[in-house]
């Protein structure tokens, strides 16, 4: 038989659909329903948590950024899990998730896309560790997150809760996230980019611990034209394991989970503590990449933007799904607008600080 004009394509949302079916359900149930907004500079994002199980575990690190304006949203993201709604998923869905924890490489990218699902107007994740679906329909500026249960998001969700779909939503209004830091002040900073364990995270934290502002030390936002600008996305800082706490104590206090083990980061949220020292946004002043050398000093060498899109594109792409060439072009145009400098890390740590000052005229 022949199907009826257009319904082919119903099935770039028809996984969406299920999903926000399940919301649906899920919100009607007994539990509240807790609505957030969030600002990421000029834009709000509406988070509708279908009860408090998510809220608390993914709400933490945006606590920063919450709105009590009431303009319209930009984008609207619903949230929920079937242990605390007592909701379940689609059997369609549920069928896809055996399909995919069956063989995981034949049906999700190495970036957590799927398959077959997965498409331009809808990319969808579903990630292997915390088994959570991310949906994003980008007609409808409308996100869906699903998880079976709040304690099965991972500390470094937590820390960085949403990512994935904000990615998206935010790509659509001229903002990029990427996987930099940020520090300086609210008339500006400087972004660190690089590589895992290139030191980007390390200097962010001395650069809190000596008083400066902070905007990130692992992911945030840049606006994708002039003028260069940086933006929140998270109040959460880490540190990489015992070794990173001894060289800076004074976070002790702070961490919110001693007790982690293996590859976990102890992880520590800023928004009480730190509040002062939390920035926002700032007008991006130059792009750094930390490089740790065996010498004393820390000195600042020019570099070319191509060294500096090296650094940062790289690492961001393969951090976000569904990132492509207006990912890439962005960044580049971006760290072609401002210097770029190799920050060649010394062993005297408290002077990492003084020398991002210096360049930022303080």
């Amino acid at each position: 038989p022949m199907l009826l004009p257009g319904s082919e394509l119903l099935e770039q949302t028809a996984c969406f659909d299920l999903m926000l079916a399940g919301f649906t359900r899920a919100e009607q149930g007994t539990l509240p329903l807790i609505e957030r907004r969030y600002r990421f500079g000029r834009h709000v994002v509406l988070a509708r948590f279908a009860g408090p199980a998510l809220f608390e575990a993914l709400g933490t690190a945006l606590a920063h950024l919450l709105d009590t304006g009431d303009t319209p949203a930009d984008l609207t993201i619903d949230l929920w899990d079937s242990e605390s709604t007592g909701e379940p998923v689609s059997p369609l869905i549920q069928f896809m998730r055996s399909r995919i924890a069956y063989d995981h490489y034949q049906f999700l990218t190495p970036r957590h896309e799927i398959i077959g699902i997965s498409n331009e107007r809808v990319p969808a994740t579903l990630d292997q560790w915390s088994g959570a679906f991310s949906l994003y329909d980008r007609q409808r500026n409308h996100g869906v997150y699903w998880v079976e249960s709040a304690d099965d998001v991972p500390y470094f969700e937590r820390a960085a809760p949403l990512r994935t779909m904000l990615s998206w939503g935010l790509a659509e209004l001229g903002m990029q996230s990427v996987h930099a830091a940020g520090v300086g002040y609210a008339d500006g900073g400087v972004l660190l980019a690089g590589r895992g364990g290139s030191g980007k995270s390390s200097t962010a934290l001395r650069c809190l611990e000596s008083g400066m502002g902070y905007l990130a030390d692992d992911y945030c936002l840049i606006s994708d034209s002039p003028p260069a600008e940086a933006f929140s996305m998270y109040s959460v800082a880490k540190l990489n394991g015992v070794a990173d706490l001894q060289r800076m104590p004074s976070f002790l206090p702070h961490i919110v989970n001693p007790e982690a083990a293996g590859d976990e980061k102890l992880m520590m949220y800023l928004a009480d503590r730190f509040a002062d020292q939390l920035i926002t946004s700032f007008p991006v002043l130059a792009v750094l990449v930390p490089r740790v050398t065996d010498r004393s000093d820390t000195v600042l060498e020019p570099i070319s933007a191509a060294a500096a899109l090296r650094a940062l594109g790289p690492t961001t792409l393969l951090q976000r799904p569904g990132a492509g060439p207006e990912a890439m072009r962005a960044m580049s145009s971006f760290v072609a607008g401002v210097p770029c400098f190799e920050l060649q890390l010394g062993s005297n740590s408290e002077e990492i600080p003084r020398v991002i000052e210096g360049l930022l005229g303080r």
